[in-house]
């Protein structure tokens, strides 16, 4: 009897100790999953790591932004603080090499400061190219924004408008250039058909040829006599 008393405890005593083992590794197979990691991070960044400071105790990861898919700061770069330094390892920690493109699930730690923590450590951490995976998931989860969507064509849209005013401004002032143009040489051939007739003018003023002043001559001697 005191035999299956004891084993009783003992059994008991090791499920004990496998349950919380059991569950932390059920948990640690979702936590590898996108859909998990999406549901349970404050934001989504992907950047480049662009310094690393080891503090001994802990390290201070430096990210410099380039994308936000999840909760948008206005922030170019941010840090990440990781519980494992020089002289202290945390298991399941997420690990950074500099220059290094990552995606990163980010939890809260001093939003004011910039300052984070990788959601469920290394896992929390994906390679960049998971990048369409993780906004397919954000609009299955209904956290991707319209305006995130439509963005793209909106800058595109814009940069098409604006090619297309930069031409017309380009042939408007091509025309009024021509049109310059244009008025000048007008201008300018009427003043020249203007000096052309002043300078013509002199040429037209009636004068009497000499033939013409012996005729009156003439005249004037033959109409004497006859008086006379």
């Amino acid at each position: 009897m005191k035999r299956r008393t004891l084993v009783s405890i003992l059994f008991t005593f090791m499920l004990l100790l496998l349950i919380p083992n059991l569950a932390a590794a059920m948990l640690v197979e979702e936590a590898t999953k996108i859909p998990y990691q999406v549901n349970n991070s404050d934001r989504i960044v992907i950047g480049t790591v662009s310094k690393i400071i080891d503090y001994g105790r802990y390290t201070i990861i430096t990210i410099t932004v380039n994308e936000w898919l999840y909760n948008p700061l206005p922030a170019k770069t941010i840090q990440v603080r990781i519980e494992t330094g020089s002289s202290y390892w945390t298991e399941d920690e997420a690990e950074f090499t500099l220059n290094e493109h990552v995606l990163i699930m980010l939890k809260d730690s001093d939003v004011d400061k910039q300052l984070f923590s990788v959601t469920f450590g290394f896992p929390g951490k994906r390679p960049a190219a998971d990048r369409d995976a993780v906004i397919e998931e954000l609009k299955a989860q209904g956290k991707w924004p319209e305006e995130n969507q439509t963005e793209n064509k909106t800058n595109e849209t814009g940069i098409v408008e604006n090619t297309k005013t930069e031409n017309e401004q380009e042939d408007q002032n091509v025309d009024n250039i021509n049109d310059t143009k244009t008025a000048e040489n007008t201008e300018t051939t009427d003043e020249q058909e203007e000096n052309s007739n002043q300078t013509q003018k002199p040429n037209t003023t009636p004068f009497m040829n000499p033939v013409s002043v012996i005729a009156v001559m003439l005249g004037t001697v033959i109409y004497l006599k006859r008086k006379r």
